[in-house]
């Protein structure tokens, strides 16, 4: 990091051409079968072994900034949800949306710290009573509402939230833009409010070497993400639907040292369920796995992809003429 920022690669950024030798199809993902699990099982299957990463179930990477000891991982992980809510200018009494809340470890962190009104969504519905259970015996300066439903269509009232973010969870959504979540959005979302979203993109997708497309489908495929967005695609999707990107910060090397405890993660979760627990992995935790150790790999492919914060602003309706 030498302290210095990430430097931003544009959105715009037309692909380079590629020959045919070692690439894999013009479009990426490659057609190799439908998703290996559906998101209500992947994480009803796998979503407990979140512990081994995090012990307040942060089911996401870090965020480092200089001073901070890169061994602590927790540290790391809460970092990066007060990243995202310093991107959202809270103020008091704001009500708040978690989009794909998980355990609902950001929306407990959020609430500690804000005296907002969140609404963590999540469509797994073991989570909703988990995320209570996790959040019993808290005194948080704010209040959440537990609510289970799908965030590309929620029975919530339009214009009614004043921010909204989503860390790792947006990726779920279908499409290289993301249409449905940024509709929903869009419509949920009161003139001038903010959304955040953390997650992986796609810097560009085509020309991708065969070896790297293979391990990026089977990751995708095994977390229950039907590809990852690209990000022009998703930037201009954001403004289509009456969005003002304010940044697109890639933050690829800030996530780099908790990506670099997966490994040791990984192998001491397995050598604790299968050697001292003597327990069996059925398909959907191995493909958990895998793909948990594929993930720096896919890291490391910087020309193709990158891990963002994307601030944007809900544009305010033009003044009538003569007001």
């Amino acid at each position: 990091m030498a302290g210095r920022d990430t430097a931003m690669d544009s959105a715009s950024s037309s692909p380079q051409p590629a020959s045919d030798r070692g690439l894999a199809p013009e479009r990426f993902p490659p057609a190799e079968g439908p998703l290996a699990v559906d998101l209500e099982t992947y994480y009803t299957e796998a979503g407990m072994d979140y512990r081994a990463w995090s012990r307040n179930f942060n089911m996401h990477f870090g965020f480092f900034r200089m001073g901070m000891n890169p061994l602590r991982l927790e540290s790391m992980l809460e970092e990066m949800s007060r990243q995202v809510f310093r991107r959202l200018d809270l103020v008091a009494g704001m009500r708040v949306l978690d989009l794909g809340c998980g355990l609902g470890a950001p929306a407990r962190d959020l609430i500690a710290q804000h005296e907002v009104a969140v609404t963590a969504v999540t469509k797994v519905e073991w989570q909703i009573a988990m995320a209570r259970t996790l959040s019993e015996g808290l005194s948080p300066r704010g209040s959440v509402e537990w609510k289970l439903g799908d965030f590309t269509a929620l029975d919530l009232p339009t214009g009614a939230y004043q921010g909204a973010f989503s860390i790792e969870a947006a990726c779920h959504a279908a499409g290289s833009s993301k249409a449905p979540f940024v509709a929903e959005c869009s419509r949920l979302l009161g003139e001038g409010a903010r959304l955040v979203v953390a997650d992986g993109f796609m810097k560009r997708s085509v020309g991708l070497p065969r070896w790297y497309s293979a391990l990026l489908g089977y990751m995708t495929r095994s977390w229950a993400v039907e590809r990852f967005a690209d990000l022009a695609d998703f930037i201009a999707c954001l403004e289509r639907h009456g969005f003002q990107v304010m940044a697109a910060e890639e933050i690829s090397w800030r996530i780099a040292p908790s990506a670099l405890h997966v490994p040791l993660v990984t192998l001491k979760f397995l050598a604790g369920e299968l050697c001292l627990r003597r327990r069996t992995l059925n398909s959907v935790r191995w493909g958990h796995l895998l793909a948990c150790l594929i993930s720096p790999l896919i890291g490391l492919g910087r020309p193709y992809f990158g891990y963002y914060l994307i601030t944007a602003q809900k544009r305010r309706a033009p003044a009538a003429a003569g007001s």
